[in-house]
């Protein structure tokens, strides 16, 4: 059913891979310091509060910005929620062929596995154009810190700002945090990336970047680095209309050529809607999410009417709940489908609702509300992680604790990282660099002597006892237990 890049590129097979490399899988998502965040409060610096927006918009949702699979073969990585089009980049390190996805569009195009940013900085006299392949880089050594459980070291690209971009300031710097365990990971314009030891797991400046959410090993899916057979191979990729792409229901957008506007024609090429939007997003259920000329949000049906008028700062739909998130002057409430307001306008942001709560962002801090508007946890805590139906993980002074719903109080101590282990009142958690487990009143139930540990599926959980080791796995009482390979 699938056309594999192997099949074209390759003259080795996929067996051979499979029995000899693991595949990991790390999720980044947008990632503000809170030092950048408090600037938005006294910064006249607009594309801060752009920033900002983006952050609280798309850092508490469930679903990561870019999902990377990496391995000493091969890498995908995929982009989604940062730009309007979604992309999806695989790469054969070994022979450096790589493709560019784009399946809106059931199209792909041939590209390089990585390249350099460049910047092209005119003055009065001359121009002069640098790149990211002009900076070097600078490992810092005695410097850690622990991303999504695994501890990372440093490496710096220092820029010359009169020379890369005379907008920047003085002394910029990009930072990397990689982990040495894992392969190395690069796509897009983070050529840089081939140069570090390992997969970077924050890469920013400013406090502005993006970081890895969660990290895990998975068995290798051969079918992640396959171009699908109804793909079209396109020989350039500004040969590809972006506007001229399936919103669902047989339904296309389409761009006038004259006014850029965006309108919709169905797969007859009758003309649906005439082009009268700035923006208009695929179908979520039968609504989708559109913009006019002035770029105020509203909805519309398969039909093309607008259920929802385009008088409105910004909108998101959740059509499993059948809930709108609308912002009135930079707050953020949420209504039915009917425009009843369910919870007013009054929060900075509220997250997608997921276990019958919500994270709510207030004075920056964050809470938990329920549907009815109800405040289940006030906004005190700097960060929560994620929660059940009982418990959330805060981060307070860059320690994480558990804290109990009802009683709003935190039933552990401080640990260097925490992650709810999926099976009753168990959380993972790291101890001067050893994961185990413990309760979620703070009891040690497996003991803390683990390189690496996941939370349990299915009653199973993987663990390495070293660096160097396979992976074992256990049960919930820290037995080891045999797991059948799957095919």
């Amino acid at each position: 059913m699938y056309r594999s890049i192997l099949a074209l590129l390759l003259s080795f097979s996929f067996s051979t891979v499979f029995s000899q490399e693991k595949l990991f899988k790390i999720d980044y998502k947008l990632a503000l310091s809170s030092e950048t965040l408090t600037q938005t409060d006294t910064t006249e610096d607009n594309s801060l509060d752009l920033l900002s927006a983006l952050a609280a918009a798309f850092g508490e949702d469930d679903t990561p910005q870019v999902q990377a699979w990496v391995n000493q073969n091969f890498i995908r990585v995929e982009t989604q929620g940062i730009t309007q089009n979604n992309q999806i980049q695989i790469t054969n390190r070994n022979t450096e062929d790589s493709y560019m996805l784009y399946p809106s569009m059931q199209a792909y195009t041939k590209t390089a596995d990585a390249t350099d940013k460049v910047n092209i900085h005119e003055t009065e006299d001359d121009i002069t154009v640098t790149s990211t392949a002009d900076l070097p880089i600078r490992f810092v050594a005695d410097t850690s810190k622990t991303i999504a459980g695994l501890l990372c070291k440093l490496a710096v690209l220092e820029f010359d700002s009169d020379e890369f971009n005379a907008a920047l300031p003085q002394d910029t710097r990009l930072e990397i945090w990689y982990n040495e365990s894992l392969p190395s990971l690069y796509w897009g314009e983070y050529a840089y990336l081939k140069n570090i030891p390992g997969a970077a797991l924050y890469i920013g400046a400013f406090g502005i970047g993006i970081e890895a959410s969660a990290i895990d090993e998975i068995d290798f899916d051969p079918s992640l680095f396959e171009i699908p057979e109804d793909y079209t191979l396109q020989e350039n990729i500004y040969a590809l209309s972006f506007f001229d792409m399936p919103l669902g229901h047989n339904l296309y957008a389409f761009q006038d050529s004259t006014s850029h506007l965006i309108g919709i024609r169905d797969d007859s090429q009758q003309v649906i809607v005439e082009p009268k939007y700035a923006s208009i997003n695929e179908f979520i259920g039968t609504r989708a999410i559109v913009t006019n000329p002035d770029f105020q949000y509203g909805i519309i049906d398969i039909n093309g009417q607008e259920v929802v008028p385009c008088t409105w700062e910004y909108l998101a739909l959740d059509p499993e709940l059948e809930i709108i998130f609308f912002s009135i002057d930079g707050k953020t409430g949420v209504m039915d489908y009917n425009r009843e307001t369910l919870i007013p306008a009054q929060y900075d942001h509220i997250s997608f609702f997921s276990k019958d709560y919500a994270l709510f962002s207030e004075d920056g801090k964050t809470g938990l509300i329920d549907l009815d508007g109800k405040i289940v946890l006030p906004a005190v805590f700097e960060t929560i992680m994620e929660y059940d139906e009982s418990h959330v993980i805060i981060i307070e002074n860059e320690r994480y604790y558990v804290v109990d719903i009802q009683s709003q109080q935190k039933t552990t101590a401080g640990h260097d990282y925490l992650l709810l282990a999926n099976e009753g009142d168990l959380v993972v958690a790291l101890q001067d660099n050893k994961y185990g487990y413990i309760t979620k009143d703070g009891k040690i139930a497996i003991p803390f002597k683990y390189e690496y540990a996941t939370p349990f599926y299915d009653g199973i959980a993987a663990i390495n006892e070293t660096d160097d080791d396979d992976v074992l796995y256990i049960n919930t009482k820290g037995e080891y237990v045999q797991v059948e390979e799957t095919e």
